[in-house]
């Protein structure tokens, strides 16, 4: 996830550079980073939270299969959220007058 971000980052900068794709630049930018950092700090979350409810409530056998999962899970909603937040909110920065 992070050496995407960082490609998405650095054309992000590139496209700052010229004035016609200036918009698109702060979308790339803003964007990835938003869906990146929700996406980190979503999952680490589960690990943290879920390695402490998940042994209470399930059984050892299924407690490590079930918090991987949500683990994975998280990952992909955490970047579909922070995309979305990302997006938003540069369009509400960015309008046009």
């Amino acid at each position: 996830m992070v050496p995407v971000w960082m490609l998405c980052a650095l054309s992000g900068i590139v496209l700052l550079c010229f004035q016609k794709f200036r918009r698109i630049g702060f979308y790339v930018i803003s964007v990835s980073t938003t869906a990146t950092l929700v996406s980190f700090f979503l999952s680490t979350a589960i690990l943290y939270f879920g390695s402490r409810i998940n042994a209470q409530w399930m059984g050892q056998r299924w407690a490590g299969v079930v918090l991987m999962a949500a683990y994975l899970l998280a990952i992909g909603i955490g970047a579909l959220i922070g995309a979305l937040g990302g997006f938003l909110f540069t369009r509400k920065v960015l309008r046009r007058r």
